[in-house]
């Protein structure tokens, strides 16, 4: 597998936890009606956290951390202009 091929498995990867995190996000609404729930949430995130840190040794393990850097940059770059956007909404002005 190529630097490209690769590049391309870690945004998946990000997009996976983008995923991830939401799936999370409406456990822990959902836990507001049924309060059994929220360890269920607590789990998730502790899993989600896990595997992060997990597929993070890996990368660096097999000597592709400075790939996955390059998507971890484009990840944060994606997340903030998410955060922008909700920020305008937030403050009424979209």
């Amino acid at each position: 597998m190529g630097p490209q091929e690769r590049l391309n498995v870690f945004r998946r990867f990000f997009a996976a936890s983008r995923y991830g995190r939401l799936l999370i996000q409406q456990l822990l609404v959902r836990s507001a009606l049924e309060q059994a729930l929220m360890q269920d949430v607590v789990q998730m995130e502790r899993i989600h956290n896990q595997h992060f840190k997990d597929t993070l040794e890996t990368v660096r393990r097999h000597g592709f951390l400075e790939e996955f850097l390059i998507a971890v940059r484009e990840e944060d770059l994606s997340l903030q202009k998410i955060i922008e956007a909700y920020d305008k909404r937030m403050e009424g002005r979209m």
